[in-house]
C-alpha cells in the first residue's frame, strides 16, 4: 500500500482546511480516474493484486446489491437499503483501514463496505430477513451494527476512537454517513467531540445526491460538505466518489494521519444513487431527471475501473469472466446459506435484553418454554452492623463520591464525563476532587451536547472501558433520548450480546429546591418503560453507595437517579469498606399488619413521616418499603408484603399517569387480588408540568395527603 507521504503530496492541494476559506471549493474535488478509465497524475503505488481486488470487490457489491433486491422483491428478505452507483466509495474508504486494528461504524446503505470489510454476506441477507442474528458480529470483525436512526452511529464511532486513544491502542475508527445524514444534530455533535478531543475518527460522508426524495441542495447551503468539517477545528477532503483509487488514497491520507495522533478528518464522497432509497418506496426514483441518470450512468464506478485496467494491461477479458464467476458462486453459497438458516426460537427475544432474564421476563418466556428458571440475586445485601470502620455525618453526595473513588480505584475501565465535572466537581459537587485523583483521562468535561454525551457512552463502552455520564439535571436528559432510549438500552439485542452499552447514566432528579423549569422533572417513567435499562433511585447515603457500586459492577446500562431534594439530608454513618446492594431487591425498613406503604427516592422522607403519624394517631401498623430499584421491580417482596396487609399505597412525586405507582398496583393486582381488603391507592405528582417555586409545594406529595389516603384505604 502506498507510503503517506506519497499521498500526502497527491492531496496536498485539494485538503479543505482554514486557508481555503474564500476558494472556490467546489473545484477542490480530488481525482484521478477519469471515466474514461484515464488515470490523472502519477501511477497509484499499488500493485496489480490490490487494484484487481479494489475491481472484484466493487463487483462483488454490486452482485450482492442486485441479489438483494431480488430477494426483497420476491419477499424472502424484508426492505433493503441498495448501494448502487456507490461501490467505489465504500470498497475505496474500507481498503484503507488494517482490518486487525481498526473499526468500522456503517450506516445501512453499506452493504458493499462491510463485506469488503470481512462481514459475511449470509448474515446481511438474515438481517434483512428479519432475524437480528444478523448482527451478531462475528469475533475478530471490529464493526459495530447497522442502525435505522439516520448519522445516530457518528457519536458511537467518537466514543470508540476515544476509547481507542485512552487505551493507547492506535486504532483508527471510520464512519460514515449519508448527504441527508449531514442535517441531523448527531452529525454536528459528533464531528464537535471529534474534534475537541482529536478524536482519531475518519467521518465518510456518501454524497449521493438524494435522501430519499430530497436533493443535496436542499440539506444545506454549503457549497460542498466537506466544508464543514473547518467549523469543528480539522481538515474536509472532496472526493470524486466514483473513482477507488481517489477514495482510497484519500482515506489513507486522513487513516494514517489520525494514527499519528493528529485528529480527525472528514471526506466528502461525490456519488450517485443509481436505485430507489430502498426496496420498501421505488417513488424516489422516479422523481430524478432521466437525462441525470443517463449521465451518472456514464460515471459508473466499475467501468471506470475496467478501462484502467484494461488500458493497463492488468485485466484481460479471461480474467474478468473468471472474476464474475467467482462473485456468481460465492453470492450463490451465501443465499444458500442464509435459505438454510433455521427460524429462531421465539424465547430469544427475551435473552439479550439484560445479561440475565428478569423475573418479569421469564414468567414472559414461560409462555413460549416453561423450563427457564429465573436466576437470583448474584448480590448478598450486607449488614450495616458488620462494618466496623464507618464514616459519620455523610450525606447522599458524598455517598455517591465515596462509591465513585473506590470503584474507579479498584478498576481502571471507570471514566466519568459530562458537563462541569472536572474541576468544578459538577454542578452539585458529586464529583469534586475526582479529576484531581484520577486525572483528566478518567474524569473529563464535555461540550454541553447531551446527545453526544449520550453517543459517545455508547462507543466508549464497546470499546472496553465503563463510562459514567453525568447530566446536570433531569430535564437536560431529553436531549439525549434517542441515544439513550435507541442504543444504549438496545446495543445489547441489536447485537444479540455481541456488544454491551453497559455503564452508568447519572442525573439528579425531583423538586424541592425552588429550581427553574426543566430542572425538577421527574423523568423516570421514560426509563422505566424502556427494555434494556434498569432504574436505581436511592434515599438514603447508605443505599446510595451501595447501589452505586453494584451499578458499576452491573454488565447492564444503570439510569442512576439521584433525589437533589436529599443531597445534603439526611445524613448518616456509611461504611468506609467496599459494599454492595443488589439491584432489583427493595428494602422493607419497618415492618407492619395493616398496611403497606410503597415509595422511593425523595418521598420516602414523607412516607416515613406519614407511617409514623398513622401509628401514632390512629394505632395504623404500616409495612413501609423503600423500591430503590424501579426497574425492574422487586415483585416478591411486594407481593409478600400485600398478601400480609392486604391494603397498598403507592407513592411518588412523578405524575400519576402511566408512572411507577401504576406498574406497581397493576401487579400487585394481577398477582394478589385475592389477598386485597380494599382498592389500592397512588398518592403522586399531579398530572401537570413540575410548577416553578410558588406553587411547587402545591404539587408535591406531602404527608397529609399520603396520611389520608392510607386512612381511606384502611377504613374501606
Amino acid at each position: 500500500m502506498e507510503s503517506l507521504e506519497f499521498v500526502s503530496g497527491l492531496l496536498s492541494s485539494f485538503v479543505i482546511n482554514e486557508s481555503s476559506i474564500g476558494m472556490d471549493l467546489g473545484r477542490m474535488m480530488y481525482s484521478r480516474l477519469l471515466p474514461n478509465g484515464t488515470l490523472v497524475g502519477p501511477d497509484p503505488s499499488l500493485s496489480k493484486e490490490e487494484l484487481i481486488a479494489l475491481y472484484r470487490q466493487m463487483l462483488l457489491g454490486r452482485r450482492f446489491d442486485e441479489k438483494a433486491m431480488n430477494l426483497s422483491t420476491l419477499r424472502e428478505i424484508g426492505t433493503f437499503g441498495a448501494c448502487r452507483g456507490q461501490e467505489a466509495t465504500q470498497v475505496g474508504f474500507i481498503s484503507a483501514l488494517k482490518k486487525e486494528r481498526d473499526w468500522f461504524v456503517p450506516m445501512y446503505r453499506d452493504s458493499a463496505a462491510m463485506i469488503a470489510f470481512g462481514y459475511p454476506p449470509e448474515m446481511i441477507l438474515q438481517y434483512y430477513g428479519g432475524d437480528e442474528g444478523g448482527m451478531r458480529i462475528p469475533q475478530g470483525i471490529k464493526m459495530m451494527p447497522i442502525i435505522a436512526p439516520v448519522s445516530g452511529q457518528l457519536p458511537h464511532a467518537v466514543g470508540i476512537a476515544m476509547a481507542m486513544k485512552k487505551k493507547k491502542e492506535n486504532s483508527v475508527v471510520l464512519t460514515s454517513t449519508g448527504d441527508g445524514g449531514t442535517s441531523k444534530g448527531d452529525f454536528h455533535e459528533a464531528l464537535n467531540f471529534a474534534g475537541v478531543y482529536r478524536a482519531p475518527v475518519v467521518f465518510a460522508v456518501e454524497n449521493n445526491q438524494w435522501a430519499i426524495s430530497v436533493r443535496r441542495e436542499m440539506q444545506t447551503a454549503s457549497k460542498t460538505l466537506a466544508q464543514k468539517a473547518v467549523a469543528y477545528g480539522f481538515e474536509g477532503i472532496l472526493v470524486d466518489g466514483n473513482d477507488v483509487i481517489a477514495c482510497h488514497e484519500a482515506t489513507l491520507y486522513a487513516v494514517e494521519k489520525a494514527r499519528q495522533g493528529k485528529g480527525p478528518t472528514l471526506i466528502e464522497f461525490y456519488t450517485y444513487r443509481m436505485g430507489p432509497h430502498t426496496t420498501a418506496e421505488l417513488v424516489s426514483n422516479k422523481l430524478k431527471d432521466a437525462e441525470e441518470i443517463a449521465e451518472w450512468e456514464k460515471k459508473d464506478p466499475i467501468l471506470r475501473m475496467e478501462r484502467f485496467l484494461a488500458s493497463r494491461g492488468l485485466l484481460s477479458s479471461e480474467e474478468e469472466g473468471r472474476i464474475k464467476e467467482e462473485i456468481e458462486r460465492e453470492i450463490a453459497e451465501a443465499i444458500s446459506k442464509y435459505r438454510a438458516m433455521q427460524r429462531p426460537r421465539p424465547v430469544e427475544m427475551f435473552m439479550h435484553v439484560y445479561d440475565r432474564p428478569t423475573v418479569r421476563l421469564v414468567e414472559q418466556m414461560s409462555y413460549f418454554e416453561s423450563s427457564i428458571q429465573f436466576a437470583g440475586f448474584n448480590i448478598q445485601e450486607p449488614e450495616s452492623s458488620s462494618f466496623k470502620e464507618l464514616r459519620h455525618g455523610v450525606n447522599i453526595r458524598n455517598a455517591i463520591n465515596m462509591a465513585l473513588r473506590q470503584e474507579m480505584a479498584r478498576d481502571s475501565r471507570i471514566v466519568v464525563f459530562g458537563e462541569d465535572v472536572g474541576k468544578n466537581g459538577g454542578v452539585f459537587q458529586v464529583t469534586r476532587g475526582l479529576q484531581e485523583e484520577f486525572g483528566e483521562e478518567r474524569v473529563f468535561d464535555t461540550p454541553l451536547a447531551e446527545a453526544c454525551i449520550a453517543g459517545i457512552f455508547v462507543g466508549l463502552a464497546v470499546g472496553g472501558l465503563i463510562p459514567v455520564a453525568e447530566f446536570q439535571f433531569d430535564g437536560f436528559t431529553y436531549s439525549a433520548f434517542d441515544q439513550i432510549f435507541s442504543h444504549i438500552a438496545r446495543m445489547r439485542n441489536r447485537t444479540r450480546g455481541r456488544y454491551n452499552a453497559r455503564g452508568v447514566i447519572r442525573f439528579p432528579y425531583g423538586a424541592g429546591i425552588r429550581a427553574p423549569e426543566h430542572h425538577s422533572d421527574s423523568p423516570e417513567a421514560y426509563f422505566c418503560h424502556t427494555p434494556g435499562l434498569k432504574v436505581v433511585v436511592p434515599s438514603n447515603p447508605y443505599d446510595a453507595k451501595g447501589l452505586l457500586a453494584s451499578a458499576l459492577r452491573e454488565e447492564n446500562p444503570i439510569v442512576f437517579m439521584e433525589p437533589k431534594k436529599l443531597y445534603d439530608a439526611p445524613k448518616m454513618d456509611v461504611p468506609e469498606q467496599e459494599y454492595t446492594i443488589p439491584i432489583g431487591r427493595a428494602k422493607v425498613l419497618t415492618k407492619g399488619d395493616d398496611i403497606t406503604i410503597v415509595s422511593y427516592g425523595a418521598m420516602m422522607i414523607q412516607a416515613r413521616e406519614a407511617a409514623a403519624e398513622l401509628l401514632e394517631k390512629y394505632s395504623i401498623s404500616t409495612e413501609l418499603i423503600d423500591l430503590r430499584t424501579i426497574s425492574p421491580l422487586d415483585t416478591e417482596t411486594l407481593i409478600s408484603s400485600v398478601k400480609k396487609t392486604g391494603r397498598i399505597v403507592v407513592v411518588h412525586e412523578a405524575q400519576g399517569n402511566c408512572g411507577v405507582g401504576a406498574e406497581v398496583v397493576s401487579t400487585v393486582c394481577e398477582k394478589a387480588i385475592e389477598y386485597m381488603k380494599a382498592p389500592p391507592r397512588r398518592v403522586t405528582g399531579f398530572d401537570t408540568f413540575v410548577p416553578l417555586a410558588k406553587l411547587e409545594d402545591s404539587y408535591l406529595p406531602s404527608k397529609e395527603r399520603i396520611v389520608n389516603a392510607a386512612l381511606s384505604v384502611v377504613r374501606y
